[in-house]
């Protein structure tokens, strides 16, 4: 799929994927908001009012800026 990479190990199995937040990020902020919702349910920091607006901001600053990984 374009705009998402898979990262394999030794044994050819996917351990991470690199998604262009360019062409995903509308997609990856809403899968990534519904994983915290589900994932931390009891956790009154994750539903906090500032921890989302740094996310937010967090996530902007990601879709303005070129990658920072470089290639080895």
């Amino acid at each position: 799929m374009k705009g998402i990479e898979y990262i394999i190990d030794d044994q050819g199995e996917k351990t991470s994927v690199v998604i262009n937040l360019k062409q995903w990020g509308n997609e990856w902020e809403v899968f990534y908001n519904l994983l915290l919702k589900r994932s931390f349910p009891s956790e009154s920091w994750v539903h906090e009012d500032s921890f989302s607006e740094k996310l937010d901001q967090a996530l902007q600053w990601n879709h303005n800026h070129s990658s920072q990984i470089l290639e080895i």
